[in-house]
């Protein structure tokens, strides 16, 4: 920042102050030589006015009074800073009409001595203004090189978002497109209260308005601008700051460097999403094609998650938008008539977004999915709108694994099922056998269906675990 003070002490004796003394804090846009008597018209403000008076001379006491006034009060309604008087040309010493107007109006009065010439002012301007900028220069590079390592760290979006808070000396926080959850934002500074929730909900609606929108908003929560932060077509989220209006040439600097950087580290989240999305398709493909072993061999050589021993198949019709959701629930395919989903057989049923409509088949064996695709699929395009069908297959399912499970269990598991299937599931007929309460048995059968990850009631379910389970009874009693 020049101010006037600063100026005074690299013009040396060119630029003398007159009044007040010592000087204000006032800070100077620039240095303007002028003889009209309105010379605010080519002003932008905050500028020393240099002139030698001609405006002022040849005129009486009393004219030159309200001459002055009038002047001064131009200049100060124009925004000038201050105003320099050059001696010799036109007035010997500053005339009494024009210190009192400026003291009367509060603007500074310096003069040039006659044997100074206006350009020494202004040369000790520019000196200052380019010793200013290779400063502001300099500091400018030290930001943008904390900013780029800050982009190389792991977890790289608060780093990048600390760093540009620090060097614009306000909050920051960074809104990535996705869920739209405040816990996916990364912060820096004191936001006020709520005002996170406001912007996540603010950035939505500037994303609904149209891509690249910015806004300055002003919240109960308090003000903040909003700038959108993308690489090419696609929007990667927002930055807000903890204040609106424009950025000065370095914070732009500086917050357009934090942008892209932020932009490409989304952009290559995306690729490498998209990338994942394409190998995890893979794995689905070999499965559905009877390669399990293939599919498990290169997950590990991908480092993936290992694939299950046993499996639900779902297939959906294809609708926009709709793979994309699905990939936190399973291996997703996409294929021409339909998406495959192939999901870890943890619970009764597969787990999926509500609504969605298709077929499902499973759980079974991993090696055996690819047995049921096609019925699957045949299903699912037939499907009712809201509901996902069962399709029924002939299973072959770990039963003995089960039967050792629930033998381990502690909570007498293995005879209530045995005495549930034996009963056809009949709440009341395994509770006498067992002598004890229906309530007692449904809970158990719960506990048993969420340890085994099987529906008791799926026919073919309750088939091959009776047999199991009279297998092993055989096999005790012969023993």
């Amino acid at each position: 920042m020049i101010t006037l003070a600063r100026l005074v002490a690299a013009a040396q004796r060119d630029l003398v102050p007159f009044w007040p003394i010592p000087l204000p804090r006032v800070e100077l846009s620039g240095v303007h030589v002028s003889e009209l008597e309105d010379p605010t018209v080519f002003l932008y403000g905050g500028e020393l006015l240099l002139t030698v008076g001609l405006q002022l001379s040849g005129l009486d006491s009393a004219t030159r009074a309200d001459a002055c006034t009038n002047y001064v009060r131009r200049l100060v309604d124009g925004g000038v800073a201050a105003l320099g008087l050059g001696l010799g040309s036109g007035h010997a010493m500053v005339p009494d009409e024009l210190r009192a107007a400026c003291t009367e109006a509060g603007l500074p009065l310096l003069t040039v001595p006659r044997e100074s010439p206006f350009l020494a002012v202004s040369r000790a301007y520019w000196e200052l203004v380019r010793q200013g900028g290779e400063a502001e220069l300099t500091a400018l590079l030290g930001l943008q090189v904390a900013l780029t390592r800050a982009a190389a760290q792991d977890d790289a979006e608060p780093e990048i978002v600390r760093e540009l808070s620090r060097a614009l000396g306000t909050w920051v926080a960074y809104l990535p497109e996705g869920d739209g959850s405040p816990s996916t934002a990364a912060t820096s500074g004191e936001l006020p209260a709520g005002l996170l929730a406001d912007l996540v909900r603010e950035s939505a609606n500037l994303r609904t308005a149209r891509q690249g929108a910015t806004g300055n908003i002003q919240l109960a929560s308090g003000t903040a601008a909003l700038y959108p932060v993308s690489s090419g077509p696609a929007a990667s989220g927002y930055l807000a700051l903890g204040r609106s209006g424009q950025l000065a040439a370095a914070e732009r600097h500086l917050f357009l460097t934090a942008s892209t950087l932020l932009a490409a580290r989304a952009a290559g989240q995306r690729h490498a999403a998209a990338e994942r999305r394409r190998a995890e398709g893979m794995l689905a493909a070999l499965v559905l094609e009877g390669h399990d072993d293939a599919a498990r061999l290169l997950a590990k050589q991908m480092e993936s998650d290992p694939l299950p021993e046993t499996a639900f198949l779902v297939a959906l019709p294809r609708v926009e938008g709709l793979a994309a959701q699905l990939h936190q629930y399973g291996l997703v395919l996409e294929r021409q008539d339909a998406l495959f989903v192939l999901q870890s057989a943890s619970g009764t049923r597969p787990l999926l977004p509500a609504g969605v409509r298709g077929a499902w088949g499973g759980p079974m064996p991993l090696r055996r999915l690819h047995e049921i695709a096609a019925q699957v699929a045949e299903v699912a395009a037939s499907a009712p709108a809201d509901q996902l069908v069962r399709v029924g297959h002939g299973l072959d399912l770990p039963t003995d694994e089960w039967v050792d499970k629930l033998s381990a269990h502690p909570g007498n598991l293995l005879e209530t099922v045995r005495a549930y299937l034996a009963h056809r599931g009949q709440w009341e007929a395994a509770g006498r056998e067992l002598g004890v309460h229906r309530n007692s048995i449904r809970y158990r059968i719960g506990q048993a269906s969420e340890l085994l990850g099987a529906d008791l009631d799926d026919p073919d379910v309750a088939a091959q675990l009776w047999l199991a389970l009279r297998g092993r009874t055989q096999s005790s009693g012969m023993s």
